[in-house]
């Protein structure tokens, strides 16, 4: 079966424009998807080609810079700023023993909060400011811009996939009443220099809600479709590959789960990526949705506050929270 096949091309425009029956159609298509690889690409979602160059320049000229630069911004108690070459193994995943540090380098940016935020001043531990580099202002601009124009489509995404899921269009509003985003930038080297077991990005599930991904300019994301065979979302400049993580089977009770895919760059080039990431809030307590629960089928999640669940992702996936958690023990 052809990877469009298990990835459909869909087009957003009609829905976005409030077009009649638009939402339904495209609930329906979601819906068929997510039961399958969980991914799918979307075409007139409405965001400048503009901004989404821009982003991509941005992360190329951060990683560009000095490395004793880029160490200055690294990231710290919260995964915000650099993440340098073999600082993230994915020990999460349950399709390979990865062993081996992602073959890439990375900058996380969250929602930009100003210094005087009372939770900023409190110094609550699940937020903190983003780390710019002062030298580059034009870096801030160009990837706030895109990080803006994004929130309101992955929004979007997210009212569709209620609709998808039997309920109303506004269901899980509440709980995206203050998301958490992560926009990441990634560049990974080619694949030439890896050492066994060792990829761009190891196999795994994305462990927010939804993920936007603008396509690259050049290949390297794969699918791992239920089969056990790895295929890659259509390659459609101007697109995004959009695809579900695990807060979102945890709603739908395993209705709709992630499906595991990696990176590897077989080119003899840089590769950059700009995955955002969209989840709940933090204060988010996540449960299994109405329609996907009955007396046949009893929820297999206990609730679960949304804050907890990134604490111990954060402290099994990188090693600078987890070394930091084993020397305070």
């Amino acid at each position: 079966m052809q990877a469009s096949e298990r990835i459909p091309v869909l087009d957003v425009g009609p829905y976005l424009a409030g077009a009649p029956g638009a939402r339904d159609r495209l609930a329906e298509a979601v819906a068929r998807t997510c039961v399958d690889t969980g991914f799918l690409v979307i075409t007139n979602h409405g965001i400048p080609q503009t901004l989404i160059a821009d982003a991509f320049a941005a992360a190329a000229d951060f990683f560009d810079m000095d490395e004793r630069r880029k160490l200055d911004l690294k990231v710290g108690d919260l995964n915000i700023g650099y993440l340098p070459y073999g600082a993230q193994i994915v020990r999460t995943s349950k399709i390979n023993n990865n062993t081996r540090p992602n073959l890439s380098e990375s900058f996380y940016i969250v929602t930009d909060l100003p210094a005087d935020d009372p939770r900023i001043v409190a110094g609550d531990p699940l937020y903190g400011l983003n780390r710019w580099p002062v030298e580059m202002p034009s870096f801030r601009a160009r990837t706030m811009a895109y990080f803006a124009a994004m929130r309101p489509l992955a929004q979007r995404m997210v009212s569709v996939i209620a609709t998808s899921l039997g309920l109303p269009d506004e269901y899980f509003d509440r709980d995206f009443h203050e998301p958490t985003i992560t926009l990441r930038l990634i560049r990974y080297p080619s694949q030439d220099g890896a050492e066994d077991n060792q990829f761009g990005f190891a196999p795994h599930i994305d462990t927010s809600f939804l993920t936007l991904l603008a396509q690259s300019a050049l290949p390297g994301l794969e699918v791992r479709t239920a089969e056990g065979d790895w295929i890659r979302p259509p390659a459609l400049p101007g697109t995004f590959v959009v695809n579900t993580g695990e807060m979102l089977a945890r709603y739908s009770n395993d209705r709709y789960t992630p499906t595991p895919h990696r990176v590897i760059n077989a080119n003899n080039a840089l590769r950059h990526a700009i995955p955002f990431f969209y989840g709940p809030a933090l204060d988010a307590v996540i449960r299994c949705v109405p329609t996907c629960v009955g007396p046949d089928n009893p929820a297999r999640y206990e609730p679960l506050l949304y804050a907890d669940h990134r604490r111990k992702l954060n402290l099994t996936n990188f090693d600078h929270r987890r070394k930091a958690a084993e020397a305070a023990a």
